[in-house]
């Protein structure tokens, strides 16, 4: 008898140890209420002297200005705190004549452009005092090394949370001594005490330079910037007050690239102001003009470009057919033709004037060109799905915005039939689109699995299953509980787990179970498959836990070689393990000796001490910017140690369902 045919009917002995929990899913929580906008009305009274220093309603009575607060911080420094305080006469709800009127001064605090988002607390975003225990200084160096496109459906989350959420600038000074207080070592027994150490000074914001403010911002703006999504970078541009990017070039081919010219031009004539002669805003000056129907000021302004001679003479063309309304004859070949590289601007125009945009011209597109070209109707669709494909290969384009473009290419029956050895064949994006839309036609679930399959076994070349299963999500769900698919039930419902539909991978694995006690020998290698998953992603403690069904999934690894069997055990025992559940020691000794992990990496031992050391002192906004950097590369490419860190790191900070799934895709991204 070969082991495989001996580890069978002990698995299926085995099943009944696995019940199915029912619970609820934790459910989300919505964030407190925001505070209502603050007025303030001048009203002339005559009063009294006041008999003691006037003190300011930003800080409450008793308190020393600046007022550091404890534990629980104000929601805003420009809007709450001026709620908080209530005259202690008013208290006690005596009324108080005019002539007894207690003179304060009321101090009016801006809105920081570096601390405005495109998200609040009731909106997913993090708190305002999300920097709170942070320098400034520190935080911009970490966030300088942050690489922002990844893979990670969790992580890109947290990141554009991080990036767009409404928080205070961080301001904590630094501290005259190196050491803080959790760095100092208690003293050994019989040693002299060391002093007690102070907390370090904290600032205000108003005490930041508009120069660090600025800095500040503009690094925020550039990594928004590089996650490719060009309207949300717009967006978060619009909320800000136009002199915070004035005279920025950056700024307005953004805007040119999404269509918003109107804005662009707003910016070109404020720069005009300031410098008449700059190249780049001449040319805007003249495009805008040419817009506005002001042909005369648009030859003018070229005039002047030739006069200190520019030589764009594709540029001039394109001016002058839009200042002709684009009667000048059928020349839209012989302008395209002209053109090595596509510029903002030139974009722009050549969109304006329904030109066609051949792919050659961005193959080698920055992401923020290539989303703007994936929903341009001038591109031919297939173009414009390449560059949506090649902005999606660096993880730049939104799922949800390729999903249409998946679905607006055209394939013959026989394609459709032959989808799966096809797509072996072709390894770039027509595959992929192919084995998408043959998959969502099938009738056949068995067929529909199978070619599900493929997508699964393509994308775990990249470790990019949990993007392949929200892409796919739709079909996956489509698909009905029968024993003819319990060959396919462990891939099945790892991908409904992965898409978030954990209602129905529930159902699957009740479903699995069940099948695997009537001794139906793929049940019971999906049940013992399916359960590690089963266990991170629940997020209520619903799905059993026990060192008998751990021993169960233990042995039914036994069809690995002993090195991958150790391997995977450990990085399963550290996940589960961070997730607060425990490995009995015994099977944490089978493990003991070298393993190799060839295809992971730990974190950085820099990284990892400072995680460690912001986890201490209760700095979340920069735990999770840590929690990032740890992740370099690929949080799916980290050993059992990183692994482990990364998920204690943000079950610390309260990301309880972030941490759960993050589990879940990198069990699911190492062969689970």
């Amino acid at each position: 008898m070969t082991r495989k045919q001996f580890l069978i009917p002990t698995l299926i002995a085995a099943t009944g140890s696995i019940i199915l929990g029912s619970a609820p899913l934790l459910a989300g929580q919505e964030g407190p209420e925001e505070a209502a906008p603050v007025t303030q009305e001048e009203v002339q009274k005559e009063v009294v002297p006041a008999d003691k220093i006037p003190r300011s309603i930003l800080f409450p009575a008793g308190e020393p200005g600046p007022y550091i607060p404890g534990k629980e911080l104000p929601k805003s420094p420009t809007s709450d705190a001026q709620d908080q305080a209530v005259d202690e006469d008013q208290q006690t709800g005596e009324s108080i004549e005019p002539d007894e009127l207690e003179v304060e001064t009321i101090e009016i605090v801006e809105t920081i452009a570096a601390e405005k988002g495109l998200m609040g607390e009731k909106t997913g975003g993090f708190a305002t005092n999300l920097w709170r225990g942070s320098e400034r200084e520190r935080i911009e160096e970490l966030l300088s090394i942050l690489i922002v496109p990844v893979r990670s459906p969790v992580m890109e989350s947290l990141t554009k949370r991080l990036l767009l959420s409404a928080a205070a600038v961080p301001t904590i000074a630094v501290a005259e001594s190196e050491e803080s207080p959790q760095d100092v070592v208690p003293p050994f027994e019989g040693e002299a005490e060391q002093p007690e150490q102070t907390e370090p000074e904290e600032i205000t914001p108003q005490e930041i330079s508009s120069d660090e403010l600025s800095r500040f911002l503009a690094l925020k703006i550039q990594k928004i910037s590089e996650r490719g999504d060009l309207n949300t970078l717009v967006s978060f541009l619009k909320l800000l007050p136009r002199d915070s990017y004035a005279g920025s070039r950056k700024t307005s081919d953004l805007m040119l690239m999404a269509g918003d010219i109107s804005a662009a031009c707003g910016l070109a004539r404020q720069a005009m102001d300031d410098d008449i002669t700059d190249h780049y805003w001449l040319k805007l000056l003249a495009y805008c003009q040419a817009m506005e129907g002001n042909s005369e000021g648009a030859a003018l302004t070229v005039e002047l470009l030739i006069e200190q001679g520019k030589t764009d003479f594709i540029f001039y063309d394109l001016i002058n057919k839009l200042s002709l309304n684009g009667d000048d004859g059928d020349n839209d070949q012989t302008i395209s033709s002209g053109i090595d590289q596509l510029d903002p601007m030139t974009y722009s125009l050549m969109s304006v004037l329904e030109i066609p945009i051949e792919a050659a011209m961005f193959a080698e597109a920055p992401a923020l060109v290539l989303f703007a070209l994936a929903g341009n109707a001038n591109v031919r669709k297939e173009d414009r799905l390449m560059a949506a494909a090649q902005s999606y290969t660096q993880a730049t384009f939104p799922l949800n915005k390729i999903i249409p473009l998946y679905s607006n290419i055209i394939f013959s029956g026989d394609e459709y039939n032959n989808a799966i050895a096809i797509a072996r064949a072709d390894e770039t994006v027509m595959g992929d689109v192919l084995l998408y839309q043959s998959a969502a036609k099938q009738i056949n679930d068995v067929k529909k699995a199978e070619i599900l399959k493929e997508i699964w076994d393509r994308a775990a070349v990249t470790r990019d299953l949990p993007r392949a299963a929200l892409l796919n999500a739709r079909t996956v769900q489509s698909l009905e509980l029968s024993e003819d698919l319990l060959f396919h039930a462990h891939h099945i419902t790892r991908a409904l787990m992965l898409a978030g539909d954990d209602s129905k991978a529930r159902e699957w694995y009740g479903f699995v179970r069940s099948a695997a006690f009537t001794g139906d020998a793929d049940a019971t290698r999906a049940l013992v498959d399916i359960w590690p998953m089963m266990v991170v992603s629940d997020h209520n403690g619903d799905i059993p836990w026990s060192k008998g069904i751990l021993d169960l999934w233990w042995n039914g690894q036994m069809v690995l070689s002993p090195e991958q069997r150790k391997e995977k055990a450990s990085l399963f025992y550290s996940v589960v393990e961070a997730l607060g559940m425990k490995v009995p020691e015994s099977m944490w000794q089978e493990l003991i000796g070298p393993l190799a992990h060839e295809k992971s990496h730990p974190i950085p031992v820099a990284v990892w001490r400072s995680l460690i050391k912001s986890v201490a002192e209760k700095s979340h906004g920069e735990t999770i910017l840590l929690s990032l950097i740890a992740a370099e590369g690929g949080v799916s490419y980290l050993d059992p140690t990183g692994a482990s860190a990364v998920i204690r790191a943000l079950r610390s900070v309260e990301l309880e369902a972030d941490a759960h799934n993050l589990a879940l895709e990198i069990l699911a991204n190492n062969g689970f």
